[in-house]
């Protein structure tokens, strides 16, 4: 094999630049009353109370609220349909002007399975909200390499966005809220500071401030997009992680493919949110191989930063330029995340 071949598998791995300039971030409008929401099922099935339940708040807010006919009980295996079904959706949604927001119902499995099929040309040319997260992270990763565009990892309408009402869910639409509304911005006013649940405070495990593009969300996502056209792209990144009943051996697989593809190396720093496990023991252990494989990184790192697989679930504008602050604890994003007119 030719050196340069290996070069550019190398790169591709690693997610390094080639050497060609990327085109610059666009950001989607920010939603508002009359604008049109399409509810997809990119991964798991949907199922009816829940979905009802969505579309009814969002409709009583004002909205307009669209999903393909028979979205609710489609099923292929343990998929929400078949992969020409969930790509298609999305990509109609894509190519609709009058579509604002695109909101998964939930997360699972599959998103990856279709990323070579989606329109990140008609995302470009037409930003629109793109939300969610967990197998979501599939589709924030190629539309932030393909398109340029900020998408937001983010609560979903099943799992969370339909129980606002519930004090434990109140943060997390709250944090959606705040990302994505058109009401939450003033004239004049530039980025925010990602609040946190009342009385959480993430915790160094490095300090010191970094800037960089938030990249990242579900852990085991992000390593199974290393070696392909999708895989995160590092070098200076704020670099997010989190993952959900995951054993400690399995999470130290995956951070030891980041270190040793080189991501760790390339990062400007790190957020660690919600690494949820079965119990205790597997929870000490997983806090120990997150310190193995961050505590000596030169970079600053928070941890148990409140995203992920928790009703305690902020909303991070994905792509967008922030600022971590490790040793208070916080994120600041740098620049409005959404256009409003």
């Amino acid at each position: 094999m030719r050196a340069a071949t290996v070069c550019l598998l190398v790169l591709a791995f690693t997610g390094v630049s080639t050497g060609m300039e990327p085109e610059p971030w666009l950001t989607p409008k920010a939603l508002k009353p009359g604008d049109t929401i399409a509810v997809i099922a990119p991964a798991a099935p949907a199922t009816h109370p829940e979905f009802a339940a969505y579309v009814k708040l969002m409709e009583g807010k004002g909205y307009q609220v669209i999903s393909k006919p028979g979205l609710v009980g489609r099923k292929d295996h343990y998929l929400g349909g078949t992969d020409d079904e969930r790509a298609g959706e999305i990509n109609e949604y894509l190519r609709d002007p009058r579509v604002r927001m695109i909101m998964p119902v939930r997360g699972g499995y599959g998103v990856s399975r279709i990323l070579d099929r989606i329109d990140y040309a008609a995302l470009r040319r037409d930003p629109k909200i793109i939300a969610g997260y967990s197998d979501l992270t599939a589709l924030h990763l190629g539309a932030a390499r393909h398109a340029r565009v900020v998408t937001f990892h983010s609560p979903m309408a099943m799992r969370d966005l339909w129980r606002e009402q519930e004090p434990a869910y109140a943060f997390a639409a709250r944090s959606f809220r705040r990302a994505v509304f058109a009401e939450q911005y003033r004239i004049g006013e530039r980025g925010f500071v990602v609040e946190g649940p009342e009385g959480h405070q993430a915790k160094a495990l490095v300090g010191g401030k970094a800037t960089g593009r938030l990249l990242g969300g579900n852990l085991s996502l992000v390593v199974t997009l290393m070696g392909t056209p999708h895989a995160l792209e590092p070098k200076g990144a704020i670099l997010f992680l989190e993952d959900v009943s995951e054993p400690a051996y399995r999470i130290d697989r995956y951070l030891s493919q980041l270190r040793l593809g080189g991501v760790l190396d390339q990062v400007a720093g790190v957020v660690l949110g919600s690494f949820t496990t079965k119990d205790e023991k597997e929870e000490k252990d997983t806090d120990r191989v997150l310190k193995d494989y961050f505590g000596k990184l030169k970079v600053p790192v928070v941890t148990r930063y409140p995203v992920g697989h928790t009703p305690q679930n902020a909303t991070l504008p994905h792509g967008a330029l922030v600022e971590l602050d490790a040793d208070r604890g916080t994120l600041k994003v740098l620049e409005n995340p959404v256009r409003v007119d």
